[in-house]
C-alpha cells in the first residue's frame, strides 16, 4: 500500500509539472490578424431568472469592436419568472446592434431546457459563425473579433475561450482559483490535439460544423450540452481549438453557495464521465491524491509533507503562470488556501454525485 501511494503521488506530481511544460513551451496562442473580411456572426444568449445580471451583459455587449452591420444578437427568454423579458425588450428599444428576441415556448423532447433554448435560437441564426455566452457574463470588447481571428487563422470548425470567475470573497477567489486550474489543464491538452470539453459561456461554433453534428437538438442527451457538442463536432472531423488570451477573457459569477457549487459540479461530472476512459482514469487520479499523500504520511512524515509542499508549489507556478497568459496577476496568498478548498470540494462532488437526488438547474430537475 505504501509503494501504491507513493506511485499515485508521483504520477501526479509529475503530471502537474508535464502540463506545467506544455504550456511554457507548446502554448499555441493562436493570434490572427485582424481581417477586412470578417463574417456575419450570430450571438446567442439564452436567459432563464436574469433579471439580476442581464443588463450588464447587454451593455458590455454594445461595446464589442466588431462591424456593427455584421452582429446578429439573438436572446432568448427560457421561462424566466422575474422581470428578464421586459429588462430585454426595454433595452431593445434604445439599442443600435441588431436584437431578435425571442421567448421560448416549446420543450423538444431528449435535450435539456437551456440545449432547448439554444436549438430554436440558432435555427433563426443568419451568420456563418455562431458564438456564444450567458446572461451572467461580461464579454471583452475584442471578444467577437478575437474569436473570430482565432477562427479564421486556424480554420477551425469549434473555440473555446477562457472565463473568469468575478471575486467578492474568499469562496468566489477559491472558484476562480479551480477555474484557472481546470482551464488551464484543458488547454495544456488542447494544444496537442485532445479536445476534452468547450464551455458554453465562451465558445465559437461555425455554422456547417453545428449543421453537421445535427445542432443542440441532433446531440445526445446531456446536462452539459457545451461539453457534449465540443465531444460531437470533433467526431465529424472539425478542428477545435483553445484560444487564451486577455482579449477573450470573459467574467462570469461565482457560486453563491457550497450547496450550488456542487449542484454545478455534479452537472459538470456527467459529462466528464463520457470521455475516453484514459481520461476518467487521470481525472479520477487527482481525487485519489489525497489519500494516497496521507496514508503514505503516516509512514514517512518528512517525505510526505515534502511531496505535498512540491505539489502544492508546482500546482500554485501552474495556476499562476496560466493566469498570467490573460494579464492577470493572482494573488499568491490565495493559493495557500486553495489545496484545503481543492480537498474539500474534489471529496464532495464526488459524494454528491452519487446522492441519489436529481439535478437542479434553475427550477428544472433532470436525473
Amino acid at each position: 500500500m505504501i509503494l501504491l501511494s507513493l506511485v499515485i503521488v508521483g504520477f501526479l506530481i509529475f503530471q502537474d509539472l508535464f502540463l506545467g511544460l506544455l504550456l511554457i513551451f507548446n502554448f499555441k496562442k493562436f493570434n490572427g490578424s485582424d481581417s477586412g473580411d470578417l463574417p456575419q456572426i450570430s450571438i446567442l444568449i439564452p436567459c432563464r431568472d436574469e433579471a439580476e445580471n442581464i443588463l450588464s451583459c447587454l451593455h458590455s455587449l454594445e461595446l464589442l469592436e466588431y462591424p456593427l452591420g455584421k452582429i446578429q444578437l439573438i436572446l432568448a427568454d427560457d421561462g424566466s419568472t422575474d422581470a428578464t423579458a421586459e429588462i430585454i425588450l426595454e433595452w431593445q428599444k434604445g439599442t443600435l446592434l441588431n436584437v431578435l428576441f425571442l421567448s421560448i415556448q416549446n420543450q423538444s423532447k431528449g435535450i435539456n431546457g437551456k440545449a432547448n433554448a439554444l436549438a430554436q435560437m440558432a435555427r433563426k441564426a443568419t451568420g456563418e459563425v455562431l458564438l456564444f455566452t450567458d446572461a451572467d457574463c461580461q464579454v471583452p470588447a475584442k471578444w467577437a473579433i478575437s474569436m473570430v481571428n482565432a477562427h479564421l487563422q486556424s480554420e477551425a470548425g469549434m473555440v473555446t475561450g477562457v472565463t473568469k470567475v468575478e471575486e467578492t470573497n474568499l469562496f468566489s477567489k477559491m472558484q476562480g482559483l479551480d477555474w484557472w486550474l481546470t482551464l488551464g489543464m484543458v488547454k495544456a491538452v488542447s494544444d496537442i490535439g485532445h479536445t476534452l470539453t468547450s464551455m458554453g459561456n465562451n465558445m465559437l461554433v461555425t455554422k456547417k460544423a453545428y449543421n453537421a453534428v445535427g445542432g443542440f437538438e441532433g446531440i445526445p442527451f446531456s446536462l452539459t450540452e457545451d461539453f457534449e457538442m465540443a465531444r460531437q463536432v470533433k467526431i465529424k472531423g472539425f478542428k477545435a481549438i483553445h484560444l487564451v488570451s486577455g482579449e477573450n477573457l470573459i467574467h462570469t459569477k461565482g457560486q453563491e453557495n457550497f450547496w450550488a457549487l456542487l449542484s454545478q459540479r455534479k452537472r459538470w461530472m456527467y459529462g466528464a464521465i463520457r470521455l475516453q476512459v484514459y481520461w476518467i482514469i487521470l481525472l479520477g487520479l487527482q481525487v485519489f491524491f489525497f489519500p494516497a499523500i496521507i496514508f503514505f504520511i503516516i509512514f514517512h512524515p518528512f517525505e510526505g509533507i515534502l511531496f505535498w509542499l512540491l505539489k502544492v508549489l508546482i500546482q500554485g507556478l501552474f495556476i499562476y503562470g496560466f493566469a498570467s497568459k490573460t494579464s492577470q496577476k493572482l494573488n499568491i496568498r490565495d493559493l495557500a488556501f486553495f489545496e484545503i478548498y481543492y480537498l474539500i470540494t474534489a471529496w464532495s462532488t464526488i459524494v454528491y454525485y452519487f446522492w441519489p437526488a436529481k439535478t437542479d438547474w434553475k427550477g428544472r430537475k433532470y436525473g
